[in-house]
């Protein structure tokens, strides 16, 4: 491995994504002793230089341009993307790429605990033919089937307020502010009528929203090692050629625009998540804390400070608000729906629903049918 040389980056600086990938990409290669040191250029100056000084390349493939560019090198190289590359079968290229799914994933786990079953997608002005955007927009789709949720298609001149708050899943934290100014025009609340997510985690954006943002936080820094991972391992001469390493979000930045608690620890992101898919199958709070791997004591004790309320209560709530939603949304019998929504019997599904309702899931159903 040839340690004298640089590392040539071929980032897009004026994008603040390229500039965070830049940062966390020049940290980790500085705490590694294989690595001499990084330049970043832009395509114009990497077209004028004589790239075979540099050890290899990493490269944002999210500009065409660049991916050109770099196709015709005989470097070293790994491919970074804010979505999954096609590429053909022998491609051979060694590339790290966000998992979009697991940025969606975690913007409707977090509406889910806060009882919203009501989604919309929002995506503005953004242009509706980059990856990234449809892959979160596929994403969405396929979690709406998955969770049985209600989407809502908004009409953004014409918003209005629902009887449940609309959670809406922002593209990224520009469509997000948009979408905050929108609802600020036409006398709309966040999050009482709709509660809102972004994606970036970007303070300049959450700076010029009428709310503050609650926002995914990309996981450039652990693309970044990996990227350096990939590198290093072609420099040693192995075998990596064609291989993809997807990175998952884990962490939402709070802001005022989700309301209630935020979640921010991965020990709650997790209950849910098993909560959210199992809920249906009569599991109990002793499931979830084996899932969890952790004391109930410890669960516990998470889901009081963040969630304000219990495990249990956690569970009943996701059964009710399905319940609730089916009797808004189908004509579904009663029994089926309790079977669906994980109690043990219809009778006891209608012993819950006066106690916290006032009224029986049949008058629910018919208060909606008249409002609609």
């Amino acid at each position: 491995m040839q340690k004298h040389k640089p590392i040539l980056l071929l980032l897009d600086v004026k994008h603040p994504y390229d500039r965070k990938m830049l940062e966390s990409i020049t940290l980790a290669a500085a705490s590694k002793p294989f690595f001499h040191s990084c330049e970043v250029m832009e395509l114009a100056e990497a077209r004028c230089c004589e790239v075979q000084r540099f050890a290899g390349v990493i490269g944002d493939f999210a500009k065409p341009s660049i991916a050109e560019f770099c196709r015709q090198l005989t470097l070293p190289l790994v491919a970074l993307s804010g979505a999954r590359l096609a590429l053909s079968a022998n491609d051979g290229l060694s590339r790290v790429c966000l998992d979009n799914n697991s940025v969606v994933e975690l913007m409707v786990q977090a509406f889910l605990a806060q009882g919203i079953r009501k989604l919309a997608f929002y995506s503005g002005f953004a242009d509706s033919s980059s990856a990234w955007l449809q892959e979160r927009r596929r994403a969405f789709e396929q979690l709406l089937r998955r969770y049985q949720l209600e989407e809502v298609v908004l009409d953004p001149q014409h918003l209005s307020a629902s009887v449940t708050p609309i959670g809406v899943v922002a593209a990224s934290d520009t469509q997000a502010r948009q979408f905050s100014n929108l609802c600020c025009e036409q006398d709309l609340r966040i999050p009482q009528d709709y509660s809102l997510i972004g994606v970036d985690a970007d303070p300049t954006e959450s700076a010029l929203s009428k709310i503050t943002l609650c926002s995914v936080e990309l996981p450039i820094a652990a693309m970044a090692e990996q990227a350096l991972a990939l590198l290093l391992a072609q420099l040693q001469h192995q075998s990596v050629l064609d291989k993809e390493v997807l990175v998952k979000a884990k962490q939402l930045v709070k802001g005022d625009s989700l309301g209630g608690s935020t979640l921010c620890d991965p020990l709650i992101t997790k209950a849910l998540w098993f909560l959210n898919n199992h809920f249906h199958r009569r599991i109990k709070v002793e499931q979830v804390v084996d899932y969890c791997a952790v004391s109930r004591k410890t669960l516990e004790t998470r889901f009081k400070e963040i969630l304000g309320k219990t495990v249990h209560q956690q569970l009943h709530q996701l059964r009710m608000e399905f319940v609730k939603q089916q009797l808004r949304l189908t004509q579904v019998p009663v029994s089926s729906i309790a079977e669906a929504a994980g109690f043990s019997n219809q009778h006891y599904l209608y012993h819950l629903f006066r106690r916290e309702m006032a009224m029986t899931p049949r008058q629910y159903r018919e208060k909606f049918e008249e409002l609609y």
